[in-house]
This record gives C-alpha cells, sequence and structure tokens, in this order.
C-alpha cells in the first residue's frame, strides 16, 4: 500500500471518527450527562472544607428525608436525660441553678440505680455566694473582734473565693463518684481572649482522663495528626471538678446547614497561649459520650490511627470474655462517628431534676443520665433529622445507644469508588436502554429502576446502616431520561413522525412501529436482502378504461385497490407502489420476516378471493369484468430509500425484482393467475399448505439463464383430490414433452383437460406447443427451454 493511500485512509477514519463524535443522538445526550454527573461527584470528593459543595448538600438532605423514611426506633432505655427543665426552673427558681441542690437530687439517683451521670452542663466560672449563705460567716468574723486586719483581710477573701455550692457540687460529684465532667475546646487560638486565663491548670485536670492506649505508624505520634489538635480547653472550676477523673468533651460540631449528623469522638489538646507559644505535649481525650460508654461498659479506649488521622475507635472491655467492639468513624480522618438518630427528643427518657431533688423517681430509670438544660430559654437547641427542636443533650444520648447496642451508621470507606461505578455503569445502560424506548415504555423503566434501587437502599443498605449516596444517583437517573426524552421528542420523535406518515399508507401498523424501534434500518441507498417481490396487473385495462367514465373508473381502481392493500399491509408486506392499475408489494423488508414466500402466496390466493367478490358486484352493476394476473419471486434484491437526500422513495431493485414483473406478464400465455418462480417454491417453510403446478422451464427476455416456473392452485376444498389428479396427469404429459414425446404428452394433456370438465388452459397452451414442435422438429439435445421473446 502507498503512502498516499494510507493516508488517505487515515483522514478517511478521523472524518469519520469526527462525524461521529458531532452527530447528535440521545445516547450521547446520556453519556454527557452521566459525564456530568461524575464530574459533579469528584468535585464533590476533592473540594476542600467550607467549599460550597451542591452535592454535598443534595446529599446530606436526602440523608434526613431516609431516616424519616425509615421511621423512628425506640430507645433501649439504658440511657437517658436528667433535665433541667421547666419544672426544675419553677422549683430553684434561676438558672444556674443553686450548686447545692446536686448533692440531695444525686443521692437519690444513686440509691435508685443510677451507674453514670454526664454533664453537658459546664462550671467553668464560680458561683457567686448567696447573702443567706454568707450571714453565718459574717457573723462568727464580727463576732471575733480581737482579729488583726491581716487576719480579717484573709477571712473576708476566703468569703469571697469560695463558694458553699460549689463546694457542695465538688463533694456531691466525688461522693457520686461515677460522673463524667464535660468540657469544651476551643478550635483556634484566637479564641483565647485571656492571657491571665490559667489554661495549663484547665489542661491538666484532663490527664486523668486522657486516652493512654493508642495505636500510631511507626515514626508518627499525635503531634502529627494537626486536625485533631485544639489549642485549650475550658472546664470546670478547681472547686467543682476536684481530681476530675472521669471528663469528656461535650462539644457538638453541625454541618453548614445547621444539622447534627456527626459527632467526633476523639480530639487532641494541645495547649497554647494566645500568642502560640506551647504549654504542654498533647494528649488524647474523648468525648463525654464516648467516655461513658466506656466507663459504663468498663472498657479501654484504643484509638487506630494510619497516616490520614484516625482509622478506627474500639473498646477494649476488662473481662477478656466479653466481645470488644470496633466502632467505625467517618473516614476524613477526624475521628467522627455518623449518628444513627433514633427518634424526637420526647421519645428519649428523661429525669426531670426537681424529680431528683425530690426522690420522686420512676422504679425503670435508665442507668445512664446526661445531665443538660431543656427548660425554654436555657436548652441548646441543636437540629436533628427527626426534630429540629432537639436539644443538644440528646446526641450524646443517642450516641451512647449507638455504642452499647452496636447499632452504628456508617460510611464505608469503599463507597466512593462505588457510587462512581454505579453512576458509570447505569448511567451507560439507562442512556442505551433508553434509546430505544419510547415515553411510555421509558417512563415504566425508569421509576421501576429507581423504586428498585429505593427498596434496596432502605433494606439491605441504608437500612442495614450504610450511607451511600443516593441523591446524586437519583438526580442522574432523572437528567437522562428527561433529557433523552426531550432530545427525542425535538429530534427523534418528530423523525418517527416522518417515517410514519411516509410509510402509513405502505405498512402495517405493527410493522411501522418496529420500523420506528430501529430507524438505523432507514437510510438513503439500499441493502442486500433475500425477499419475495409481488407483481399484480389488472387483464384488458385498457379495453376496460375506454368503457367507463374517468369518475367511475377512478372509482372502480380504489374499489379494486382498497382489499388488495389490506391484505398485503395484513400479512406485514410493503406496499411498494402503484403503476396505474399495477400493484408492486415485497415481503421482507423493511422489517425481515422469516417466512416472506409463505405470505406473498398467502396474500396472492386471498386476493382472488376478494377479486371474485367484487366481480360479482360489478357484474351486478353492469360493470365490466375485470380480471389480474401475478407473479411472483423470491431472491436477492437491494432495498432502500432510493432517490436524492431532498426526496426518496423505498422500493426494491434488481434482476430478482425484474423477473417477478416478467412472470406477471406470462399469466398471459398459460391462461393462468398465481406464477411464481422456482426460487420461491424452495424458499417456502410450509409447502404442503400450497398445491403447486409445474408449469414449464423458460428464458424471459433479457434474462440467460432458464427459470422453472409454476402455477400456483386455487381451488375449493371439496376439489382437492381432483386438483391433485390434474397437476399429476399434467406434469406427465410435460415430462413426455421435455422428452420430444408429443403424440404421449397431448394424450396427458388431453386427458388433464377431460378431467378438468373441458378446461385447463395450460394443457390446451402445450398441446398447440407439441403440434407446432412435432411439425417444425427438433434436435434430440433439446433441453425442453422455452424461450420468450417478448416482455
Amino acid at each position: 500500500m502507498s503512502t498516499k493511500q494510507s493516508t488517505s485512509e487515515h483522514s478517511q477514519k478521523k472524518s469519520k471518527l469526527f462525524h461521529f463524535l458531532l452527530k447528535p443522538s440521545s445516547f450521547k445526550v446520556g453519556i454527557i450527562l452521566t459525564a456530568l454527573s461524575l464530574f459533579f461527584l469528584v468535585r464533590h470528593y476533592t473540594l476542600p472544607k467550607n467549599s460550597i459543595d451542591i452535592v454535598g448538600q443534595l446529599e446530606r438532605e436526602l440523608y434526613d428525608i431516609r431516616f424519616k423514611l425509615r421511621g423512628q426506633r425506640e430507645f433501649t432505655g439504658i440511657v437517658g436525660t436528667l433535665s433541667a427543665d421547666d419544672k426544675s426552673l419553677e422549683k430553684f427558681g434561676r438558672w444556674p441553678f443553686p450548686r447545692g441542690v446536686y448533692a440531695q437530687a444525686f443521692e437519690n439517683l444513686k440509691n435508685a440505680g443510677v451507674k453514670w451521670i454526664g454533664f453537658d452542663v459546664f462550671f467553668s466560672e464560680q458561683s457567686h455566694r448567696l447573702l443567706k449563705e454568707s450571714v453565718p460567716e459574717l457573723k462568727e468574723i464580727i463576732k471575733n473582734n480581737s482579729y488583726s486586719s491581716e487576719k480579717y483581710d484573709k477571712l473576708f477573701l476566703d468569703l469571697e473565693e469560695f463558694s458553699p455550692g460549689d463546694v457542695s457540687l465538688g463533694k456531691s460529684i466525688e461522693s457520686f463518684g461515677k460522673i463524667a465532667q464535660g468540657f469544651f475546646y476551643v478550635e483556634h487560638a484566637n479564641q483565647i481572649k485571656d492571657s491571665s486565663y490559667d489554661w495549663y491548670t484547665s489542661f491538666l485536670r484532663l490527664k486523668n482522663s486522657a486516652i493512654d492506649f493508642l495505636d500510631f505508624p511507626t515514626g508518627y505520634k499525635l503531634a502529627n495528626y494537626r486536625d485533631i489538635l485544639s489549642p485549650g480547653v475550658v472546664t470546670n472550676t478547681a472547686v467543682i471538678a476536684g481530681k476530675a477523673k472521669y471528663m469528656g468533651f461535650a462539644n457538638n460540631q453541625s454541618d453548614s446547614d445547621g444539622m447534627i449528623r456527626k459527632s467526633t469522638l476523639i480530639r487532641g489538646i494541645e495547649p497554647i497561649n494566645k500568642f502560640g507559644e506551647k504549654l504542654a505535649p498533647p494528649i488524647l481525650v474523648p468525648s463525654l459520650a464516648l467516655s461513658l460508654a466506656a466507663n459504663y461498659l468498663e472498657s479501654a479506649i484504643i484509638v487506630h490511627f494510619d497516616s490520614a488521622g484516625v482509622d478506627s475507635i474500639e473498646l477494649y472491655p476488662s473481662d477478656n470474655k466479653k466481645k470488644q467492639i470496633k466502632i467505625p468513624v467517618y473516614f476524613d480522618g477526624l475521628g467522627k462517628l455518623l449518628i444513627n438518630h433514633y427518634a424526637e427528643f420526647s421519645k428519649i427518657p428523661q429525669i426531670s431534676l426537681v424529680d431528683a431533688y425530690d426522690n420522686k423517681l420512676p422504679k425503670n430509670i435508665p442507668k445512664i443520665l446526661v445531665y443538660g438544660g431543656t427548660a425554654t430559654g436555657t436548652n441548646d437547641k441543636r437540629p436533628s433529622p427527626f426534630d429540629e427542636n432537639f436539644d443538644g443533650v440528646g446526641h450524646h444520648v443517642a450516641i451512647i445507644e449507638n455504642i452499647l447496642t452496636q447499632n452504628f451508621m456508617q460510611r464505608p470507606l469503599s463507597a466512593p469508588v462505588i457510587e462512581v461505578s454505579l453512576l458509570l455503569i447505569s448511567g451507560i445502560i439507562f442512556s442505551y436502554a433508553l434509546k430505544y424506548l419510547n415515553a411510555l415504555k421509558s417512563s415504566i423503566f425508569i421509576i421501576s429502576v429507581l423504586l428498585s434501587f429505593f427498596y434496596i437502599d432502605e433494606h439491605y443498605l441504608f437500612g442495614k446502616g450504610n450511607w451511600y449516596y443516593a441523591g446524586m444517583f437519583y438526580v442522574q437517573s432523572i437528567s437522562i431520561y428527561f433529557g433523552i426524552t426531550v432530545f427525542k421528542y425535538f429530534t427523534e420523535e418528530k423523525e418517527k413522525k416522518k417515517v410514519r406518515g411516509a410509510f402509513q399508507h405502505y405498512l402495517n401498523p405493527a410493522v411501522i412501529n418496529q420500523l420506528l424501534e430501529h430507524p438505523e434500518r432507514l437510510k438513503l441507498g439500499g441493502d442486500k436482502k433475500f425477499m419475495t417481490v409481488f407483481f399484480s396487473d389488472v387483464r384488458g385495462f385498457t379495453t376496460i378504461s375506454e368503457s367507463l367514465t374517468p369518475e367511475k373508473l377512478t372509482s372502480v381502481l380504489n374499489e379494486y385497490f382498497t382489499p388488495m392493500t389490506k391484505i398485503i399491509l395484513d400479512s406485514n408486506g410493503l406496499l411498494d407502489k402503484y403503476i396505474g392499475d399495477a400493484i408492486m408489494a415485497v415481503w421482507g423488508a423493511p422489517i425481515p420476516i422469516e417466512d416472506h414466500a409463505d405470505r406473498a402466496l398467502i396474500s396472492s390466493l386471498k386476493m382472488l378471493d376478494e377479486l371474485e367478490k367484487l366481480q360479482k358486484k360489478w357484474a351486478a352493476e353492469g360493470l365490466p369484468f375485470l380480471d389480474i394476473g401475478i407473479g411472483l419471486n423470491t431472491g436477492d434484491m437491494v432495498v432502500g430509500n432510493m432517490g436524492s437526500d431532498q426526496r426518496f422513495d423505498y422500493t426494491v431493485l434488481g434482476d430478482s425484482v425484474n423477473l417477478g414483473a416478467r412472470l406477471e406478464g406470462i399469466n398471459k400465455n398459460y391462461g393462468t393467475r398465481i406464477i411464481c418462480s422456482e426460487f420461491t417454491v424452495k424458499s417456502l417453510k410450509n409447502p404442503q399448505k400450497f398445491l403447486l403446478r409445474e408449469l414449464d422451464n423458460i428464458q424471459v427476455k433479457g434474462k440467460n439463464e432458464p427459470v422453472r416456473i409454476f402455477e400456483v392452485m386455487r381451488f375449493i376444498e371439496s376439489d382437492r383430490q381432483k386438483v391433485i389428479e390434474l397437476v399429476k396427469l399434467f406434469e406427465e404429459g410435460l415430462a413426455f414433452y421435455r422428452q420430444q414425446e408429443w403424440d404421449l404428452a397431448i394424450q396427458k394433456f388431453n386427458s388433464a383437460i377431460q378431467l378438468n370438465n373441458g378446461s385447463d388452459p395450460p394443457s390446451k397452451e402445450f398441446i398447440e406447443r407439441c403440434n407446432y414442435l412435432k411439425q417444425k422438429g427438433l434436435e434430440k439435445d433439446w433441453n425442453g427451454v422455452w424461450v420468450f421473446k417478448t416482455k
């Protein structure tokens, strides 16, 4: 191959590819929408924090909706709230409550069986003395008037520094023992406003609660994980905190829309002052909920790290017989737990502080209580998927419930890969499927897919605690559906209307529908197909037309064409065209048909039946007798749209078509009405349904090769045996004819005429031919082929 030829072929390939890429199609619309969906999804994965993220917001909103669709679940009753509610506010008169009330409340709770209490309330500032709390000591100071001025200053300073309420609360915490005090960490160093505040002292109070068991990758240490480190904390006062044996941070982190969906379980504290100076090495501390759960289960907290941050959190019980609990964390490395929300806040078991104070407690009291404000004006509203007025203390309850029951929500590490794969695969499938479906079927298809996906997600994915993104799948599916539907409406549907308009008078509606499902079968140009062609013509039409007015002639022809056309269309044939009084049809295009030859023969016989009815009607009306001849041939033909880009006809061309036309005219020579070729006979799927008589071996004008032709016999069922005998006699005569045994042939043909009541036009034609050839004389090697010199 020359370089020039290679370059030319390469250019042609590039041109075809370019044309393919630019040519619009419904499939490409779906692929483009799939690509856009994948772009936004992958962009969501890679966006930095606090960026505008439409995909993230969509998935979070749908996350909440899926909780509501799942429905609320019952709490176990192990965990509840100790509520500073409206009733308590009415009893104790103000908020914060006097700190001396807690001692009695805690004693009653301990006696009732409460094991652990967690504080979602902070006592970071010293409480002010009440006047009634200071009067006894003031009296004692005044009574002893012998003190020096320095002694008086010290006594009054002690009165100012120590509050009896704080001392009482500190002692009650120490007496109860199993109380986890809450603290909160600050996010940034610029939140440290008062340099005189002793941050380091607050940090030291966490030492007893720090997590001792860590699992770092080789060469790493906690200081490497800057994303989970905080510069400082705010704890309870020294008097209240005491030795601070159990502590946990109570920070609630909301998403950008204010909804609480995740909670940080682990935080590193590296204290620094407002000037950025480090005060101590970092330590790792648990959240209030994690601290309460671990202590209730008597388990150690082990945190596993990888290079990205917190990889997992496990609780190892001190009793080796108990099973360890692995807490799945969100894969952002920050040690967050997806909260499996149970219900609205009112469903949480709640104990009023005033009821605890008055010892009016229920029999079945929770083993773990989280103390927090729920009274109007004191509570911390933190919306959940079930309750927009959810109190913040309830989230701690939900997290503890999740850990104790091991009923977690998690976002699997493989979720992004699965989500991208789902969008890619479903996008290709939807684009391909919707390409071939009409609007109704497309709607049924897409609704069925979405309902199936929803069912699987509700029962086997989200319903089992696995959060995979569903929003982008829904958006992509609906976008592809509407995108392809709209595109097809303005392009392909328009083309279908054009096709339907062009073929509605030539094809059966069912065939048109199949064609519309595969419009690629229609194109300018032709395809080679194996089919059966049909020609019919009215005998003596010129004479008939001269005897009728143009209006009456038109009426008669329309009355004739109508049932003939219906027969063709009903058998899924294609009405190719009307040629004056002639009809041209084909079976096997544009939709392939296996039994095209059978359908053509059956249709031809039905036409003669319909014509017979019309002949009786026309005779009654005094109209001329009208008869037809039919020619059928089967073979390879070129079928397609022939013409120009502006105007074309769907038709068939080729030698096989021409032979069919010739056979129609040859009926006149034999006095027959339906002649088919040997190729049609060989193509019959059910030849036993027909009675065929071999007529001759002929060579038509314009053809070099001879062809055997057959008459398709039409008869009433009662005459079947008689017709079979007729065919036998005729074919015996035909055999003698080909052997040039003229007298024996004539004898057989006469017998056929007598059997058929003196009328068998083909036998009469061969008797005349035998007499002619007998006189003319032929060579012994004569092949029996009769050559027609005219069309």
